[in-house]
């Protein structure tokens, strides 16, 4: 029986090998974009989930907050007094490691007797514990001793690699830092998974586990309250987290309400399970984090795409029963039965939908392989069916589902003809086939119009966002990162002797760049009842900064030309939002200046020096516009230190002026690779992971356009061909070429433009949902939606004109002949 079927579907196939063709390629897209799509998803949704204790580790993390609502902060860090205090009290708790960056770091490859030293931001400090609750497999080495001694570093096998080419690295040294301390290889791990949340290259020993004692000796509560390292707890197996919260209360009476006393403010602690903190995580202080918004995004995008593959099936089937009308009845004549002629449609979409699966799986191998599709996404997706039960199954379930729901209706449709009818042809005039091919037409443009959209409001709302006035200029700024103490002791000499050129318009240094790396601190400030505590994020600035930032001063001075140590930490520079939140500008108030917030007290928390408010600068942006301004402070420190060093230069002749501070610093700082960036290059890399997506969804919705447009082609064949005759007797009427392209395209139009009325409301609501997730947005452009839907209308043009340009140049007389 399976074998008849094969073979009459086979003889189908060949007979209709246009519209066969049409469906599996079709089908095959759609597979081959689901399968891509299912391989993202699995590689989100199992993030940390490589570690095979994962289910058992849990980071925690520190929220508190003044019981006058000042100072509130959501860290993603503990303090790293916190976890060997807790596993003294929590006996349950086998181990713990915590993590510390270590910023940019010099090391240096004394074997290979290499004299130029790499700057590298990816390491951190963490503790012996580390392998007993992650997953980092070890090439060489032995987990439980790797670092247990002091100057001890385990690399990834990248960067062992790096410093030792093919060599063996165990046991070889580097030298780390300025003082290039010596640290031992004790270990060569296996390369991060890119869907681990923490990232780094290298790890080292010698996080510091001391505790901060009073002068009596006893605990120093305030140390708990400085969240500064990654801390990750390891549980029993089935170990609920509620039993940790119940036997929290004494151990922070013990530890934590001391200081909160001190300052009337209260700490909370949770636990985060390791494989929600990448999506589900919302912490201040955190490593880069995931959109779980654009996960849905992907999977409705994913379905969608199946769908327009299974209409574009069911379209060309019930297009085609008209001249399959007769056949249906002549298998009914010799007796199939209804079921069986059920059976035999099914059938047909299976085999085409397994035919579609070998191709697509080619397809799938050669986007992962041959093109730049993972350094796009920034994944290492592979297609390896025999190692991944899940896309395994996850592969025959779509075809499955793609063979049966296309098949469906028209196994269900087709067998239903009435026997007569479809002997004489009669229903070829059906009007239920034509309402019902409309409507697959339409829904397939609803959706490939909506996408579209949001696609277009994607791409708005990231250049919207790189375009943006920040408060400052970040065009044409270096980034030069000083890596040395002797050279920032010579920072002034190096800023006026750069400022002899021309082309230098001015020079400062700071701790931090905008977008980067924003800190955040304590300060007591004045209000109208006593001096009260505020967080607020700072910036440590050198002179000059102002104005080599490009800010506005709206109010006040700038910091002396002099910095000198007794005025560092005493005069302060704030932005009209930290204005606002004090209450010292109150722009809805009559007569309110901002010149009412000059002179206000302000100082470092526990700091006797007072200090005071000299100016006010404009709002500016230092973290991405996912987040609204916030209250800040420019801090002034010493001008012969600073983390950066910052130079304007001017637009013309830039790669001279590069090469020109090159060459300049390598006189000051011979032994230390000259490394530069541009702002605006650092700025933008924030919205890396949104563009990355948007170019994803841009394609996608290329993807719907096209098979959508696949399903236009087929039913402007079938369409021409039915009306051939017809044609025929208009151009012996007198009916021009446009014309006749006109009639066969009109009904398109019509149903694409329908298409668009109702994509327009679908797409505006989602793309007002996905905008709640940035603090700047512009403003839904109206515009773009007439751009979809004319875009749509002009590749629906194109698709119809190639068989009705044909239809409508044939002789008339060959049309008619046979009349």
């Amino acid at each position: 029986m399976f074998k008849n079927y094969l073979k009459f579907a086979l003889r189908i196939f060949w007979k209709d090998r246009f519209y066969a063709t049409l469906n599996v390629i079709g089908l095959a897209t759609g597979i081959a974009v689901s399968l891509i799509i299912l391989l993202y998803l699995q590689n989100d949704l199992t993030y940390d989930q490589h570690h095979q204790k994962h289910e058992q580790v849990y980071r925690i993390v520190s929220n508190f907050e003044t019981q006058d609502g000042g100072i509130s902060l959501n860290a993603a860090t503990s303090a790293r007094q916190l976890s060997p205090l807790l596993q003294e009290d929590f006996p349950e708790l086998q181990a713990f490691a915590r993590f510390e960056g270590t910023g940019t770091m010099l090391v240096n490859v004394p074997e290979e007797g290499n004299s130029q030293p790499y700057n590298e931001g990816h390491l951190m400090r963490t503790d012996s514990t580390v392998f007993e609750v992650f997953t980092y497999p070890l090439l060489a080495g032995n987990p439980n001793s790797a670092l247990r001694q002091q100057n001890s570093i385990v690399l990834t096998e990248k960067l062992a690699q790096k410093y030792f080419g093919e060599q063996e690295a165990l046991g070889k040294t580097l030298w780390l830092g300025e003082e290039k301390e010596p640290h031992t290889v004790t270990g060569v791990m296996e390369n991060l998974a890119d869907n681990s949340h923490l990232k780094f290259d290298g790890l080292l020993s010698g996080l510091d586990t001391r505790g901060k004692a009073n002068q009596d000796g006893s605990f120093n509560s305030e140390a708990i309250w400085n969240p500064d390292v990654y801390t990750y707890l390891l549980f029993p197996e089935g170990y609920q987290p509620d039993n940790f919260f119940a036997k929290l209360p004494p151990f922070y009476d013990k530890y934590i309400k001391p200081f909160g006393d001190q300052v009337n403010a209260e700490m909370w602690f949770y636990l985060e399970p390791l494989a929600d903190v990448h999506f589900h995580s919302r912490q201040e202080r955190d490593e880069p984090q995931g959109n779980i918004a654009y996960i849905y995004t992907f999977a409705g995008i994913g379905l969608a795409i199946l769908l327009l593959a299974c209409i574009n099936y069911m379209n060309m089937a019930t297009a085609r029963s008209g001249s399959r009308g007769k056949e249906i009845g002549i298998r009914k004549v010799l007796g199939s039965t209804q079921q069986k002629l059920f059976f035999s449609f099914l059938g047909e979409s299976l085999i085409l939908s397994f035919v579609a699966l070998i191709i697509a799986l080619g397809l799938v191998e050669v986007i992962l392989i041959a093109t730049p599709f993972n350094q796009l996404i920034q994944k290492e997706l592979s297609l390896d069916l025999l190692h991944n039960p899940v896309l395994l199954i996850g592969v025959l379930g779509i075809t499955l589902f793609m063979g049966i729901v296309s098949g469906l209706y028209p196994a269900l449709y087709l067998p239903a003809i009435h026997t007569i009818k479809s002997l004489k042809g009669a229903f070829k005039s059906s009007s239920a086939g034509l309402s019902l091919r409309k409507m697959l037409v339409t829904l397939q443009f609803v959706i490939s119009i909506a996408v579209v959209i949001c696609t277009l409001m994607m791409q708005d709302q990231l250049s919207f966002m790189r375009d943006k006035e920040l408060g400052f200029d970040k065009e044409h700024l270096m980034i030069v990162q000083v890596q040395d103490t002797l050279v920032e002791r010579q920072l002034p000499v190096i800023g006026n002797e750069l400022q002899a050129n021309s082309n230098i318009l001015g020079t400062t240094v700071s701790y931090n760049i905008p977008g980067v790396n924003v800190s955040n601190q304590v300060f007591s400030v004045e209000t109208d009842s006593a001096m009260d505590n505020r967080a607020f994020n700072i910036v440590n600035v050198g002179k000059d900064y102002i104005k080599t930032m490009g800010m506005t001063l709206l109010a006040g001075r700038d910091f002396p030309e002099h910095l000198t140590g007794e005025e560092n930490g005493r005069d302060f520079i704030i932005n009209e939002t930290a204005a606002k939140a004090l209450g010292w500008y109150q722009p809805a108030q009559k007569g309110a200046k901002l010149e009412d917030a000059l002179d206000k007290q302000m100082t470092f928390f526990r700091r006797e020096v007072p200090g005071r408010v000299i100016g006010i600068v404009q709002d500016f942006n230092i973290s991405s516009l996912h987040n609204a301004v916030e209250p800040t402070v420019l801090v002034p420190h010493n001008e012969t230190s600073g983390s950066y060093f910052y130079a304007r230069l001017r637009g013309e002749n830039l790669s001279q002026t590069i090469d020109y501070i090159r060459e300049k610093w390598a006189t000051y700082d011979p032994a230390h690779p000259f490394e530069y960036s541009f702002l605006d290059q650092k700025f933008n890399e924030q919205y890396q992971a949104d563009e990355r997506q948007s170019a994803l969804i841009s394609i996608l919705s290329g993807i719907c356009l096209m098979i959508s447009s696949l399903g236009v082609l087929g039913l402007s064949a079938y369409t021409a061909e039915q009306r051939t005759k017809e044609i025929g007797i208009r151009k012996v009427l007198g009916a021009k070429i446009s014309q006749i392209v006109y009639l066969l395209f009109s009904d398109v139009m019509y149903l694409v433009i329908i298409a668009s009325m109702i994509a327009a409301p679908i797409a505006y609501t989602l793309m007002t949902y996905w905008l709640q997730d940035f603090a700047y947005k512009t403003d839904i452009n109206f515009l773009l939606f007439i751009l979809a839907a004319l875009a749509a209308l002009v590749i629906a043009f194109l698709t119809m004109s190639f068989h009705s340009l044909k239809t409508a140049q044939r002789n008339p007389v060959d049309s008619l002949r046979n009349e």
